[in-house]
C-alpha cells in the first residue's frame, strides 16, 4: 500500500467485484525498525525510512479512506482502523511506529467527529491493539535479541474482536482488553510512572544510538 495506484486499485476492485461496500477493515503496517541496516533499536535519525514508514502507515490508511468513504455513505456502512497501543502510550523503540499510530488516532478521532457533523451513518471504529502473537514479535527478537516480558495475545481472538466491535460500530476497541484499555488509562493518570513501569519491561541495553555515539568520538 506504499503507491496510490494500490490503494486506488484495492477500492475499485472491491466494488467492481462486490457492487457496494459495507465493512472496511484497514489493516496493514510496515515496521520500519525490523528493516534497519544497524543493529541499534533507538531512533538513529533516518529520515528515508521514516518517510516510507509515513508513506505506509498513514497517508495509505487516509487514502483507503477517502476512496471507501462514498461507497460506505451508500451502505450506510462501517470502517475499521486498525491502530495500537504505541498510538496511545508510546513505548521505547517504536518511534517510527508509534509516530504513526498517534497520526491514525488523531486524523480518524477528527474525522468521525466530521462524518457526524455531516449526519453521515458511516461508522469509525478504531483499534487499540496490544502485544498480538504474529511473526513480527519473533521478528524483532530475531533481529534485535530481546522483546518485552508480556505475553502475546492470539492472533485469531484478536480478529474476532476486531470483526465484533466493527460491526457493533463501537468508536473504540481494546485488545486484550486488561493490557490495553488498562495501561491506556494508566497511562493518563499517572504517565511518568507509567513510562518507567513500560521501560522495565526491557532489558537493559548498553548501546547507545548511532546519533550519540557519533558525538561521543
Amino acid at each position: 500500500m506504499g503507491k496510490a495506484e494500490d490503494c486506488e486499485r484495492t477500492i475499485t476492485t472491491a466494488k467492481e467485484k462486490f457492487g457496494d461496500l459495507d465493512y472496511l477493515v484497514i489493516n496493514h503496517a510496515s515496521l520500519s525498525t525490523l528493516k534497519k541496516k544497524n543493529k541499534s533499536p533507538f531512533w538513529d535519525g533516518d529520515m528515508d525510512m521514516l518517510h516510507d514508514e509515513v508513506t505506509v502507515n498513514y497517508y495509505s490508511y487516509i487514502r483507503l479512506a477517502s476512496l471507501a468513504l462514498p461507497l460506505l455513505h451508500k451502505t450506510n456502512g462501517s470502517l475499521v482502523i486498525l491502530g495500537s497501543m504505541a498510538g496511545k502510550i508510546a513505548s521505547p523503540f517504536s518511534t517510527f511506529y508509534a509516530g504513526t499510530k498517534h497520526a491514525l488516532d488523531g486524523f480518524f478521532t477528527s474525522l468521525r467527529q466530521e462524518v457526524v457533523m455531516q449526519d453521515i451513518n458511516v461508522s469509525i471504529t478504531y483499534c487499540v491493539i496490544g502485544l498480538i502473537d504474529t511473526e513480527l514479535p519473533a521478528q524483532f527478537r530475531e533481529l534485535f535479541g530481546f522483546l518485552m516480558d508480556i505475553p502475546a495475545a492470539p492472533a485469531s481472538d484478536c480478529a474476532m474482536a476486531i470483526i465484533r466491535g466493527g460491526a457493533a460500530r463501537q468508536r473504540e476497541i481494546y485488545y486484550p482488553w486488561r493490557d490495553a484499555w488498562m495501561a491506556t488509562k494508566l497511562r493518563t493518570i499517572v504517565p511518568q510512572f507509567f513510562e518507567s513501569l513500560t521501560r522495565s519491561i526491557y532489558p537493559p541495553l548498553l548501546e547507545k544510538s548511532p546519533i550519540f555515539i557519533g558525538e561521543e568520538n
